[in-house]
């Protein structure tokens, strides 16, 4: 070999050495450097100064990949961090979360009523009547079954003439309320005063009515003669067919 490239080798060697002795501690003395040691042998014709280059090359190598693991672990760990950071945050949210929702303790169980004679029933109390008509009040108490509030008011009514145009609604809703209290023989003549009005709207209406009444009163002429009327002279009427099938159950 040429003496002028074994010295330029030899220099370039003198050169690396520094740097292959930090390179060694990284590597470390493992399988890597007894299959590097072995490769040398195995290779014919390698002088030593080319072995040595070799292998400096190759421990190059393998201290990049280590470095390139290092980088990846590192790059993974932050991922691992931030998303610990994340749920961290979450629970956190969730804990001030159910720390503002107010507790409500089990209702506590009150201590059962001593035994009392029971009460009379009470009748509900009539709904306000403020800027109500007359007639508009009386419907109102009839409507929440005040049947004894709405019998005086309506009853009020016609005495004193202020009924007017509606007096025979008047006295039909005085028997409906009478009905409603199961007082059929009041109720009876409450509709039959109906029938005093010619052309009344609630005709139709007071004979299904009485018809109602008499069959209560066990009176079955009288209640097949009522609601034949209902049923003939009103067939239009949307009683009609209620008579008709009032009339068929009476024979």
């Amino acid at each position: 070999m040429n003496p002028f490239v074994t010295a330029i080798r030899c220099g370039k060697m003198m050169a690396i050495l520094p740097s292959i002795a930090l390179i060694l501690p990284l590597v470390g003395c493992g399988s890597s450097q007894d299959a590097m040691d072995e490769e040398f042998r195995t290779m014919p014709g390698m002088t030593p100064a080319a072995q040595l280059e070799f292998k400096i090359d190759s421990l190059m190598n393998e201290n990049r990949k280590l470095r390139d693991q290092v980088e990846a672990m590192t790059t993974e760990n932050r991922r691992l961090t931030a998303k610990t950071a994340e749920l961290e945050t979450k629970i956190a949210e969730m804990t001030a979360a159910q720390s503002a929702t107010p507790v409500i303790p089990p209702p506590v169980a009150a201590p059962a009523p001593k035994s009392r004679p029971a009460a009379a029933p009470q009748v509900a109390p009539a709904p306000s009547t403020e800027g109500l008509s007359g007639y508009e009040a009386a419907l109102a108490a009839f409507n929440s079954k005040n049947y004894t509030a709405a019998i005086e008011q309506f009853q009020s009514l016609i005495n004193s003439g202020a009924a007017g145009s509606r007096t025979d609604n008047c006295h039909y809703w005085i028997g409906e309320a009478y009905y409603g209290m199961s007082k059929y023989g009041d109720a009876l003549q409450a509709f039959k005063s109906v029938l005093d009005f010619k052309r009344s709207g609630k005709a139709a209406y007071a004979y299904m009515m009485i018809g109602n009444c008499e069959s209560l009163l066990g009176n079955k002429d009288a209640a097949r003669e009522a609601y034949t009327r209902a049923a003939t002279d009103y067939p239009s009427s949307p009683v009609a067919t209620k008579a008709q099938a009032k009339l068929a159950k009476l024979k």
